[in-house]
């Protein structure tokens, strides 16, 4: 029960935004997807996300 709150509490404080562009392991990628093959024989992704403002 109390962990339901926990999330409920987190849940309501995060707003939805759009995606601007991402960039994945220094490449743009097109949309707001990670590809596979971004993630294929890595440990570690760094992804930046710019979102529009609205």
């Amino acid at each position: 029960m109390e962990t339901e709150n926990k999330f409920e509490t987190i849940k309501n404080s995060y707003k939805e935004m759009k995606v601007s562009k991402m960039i994945v392991n220094g490449k743009e990628q097109a949309g707001n997807i990670i590809s596979a093959e971004d993630t294929k024989d890595t440990q570690q992704l760094n992804v930046t996300i710019y979102t529009k403002n609205d």
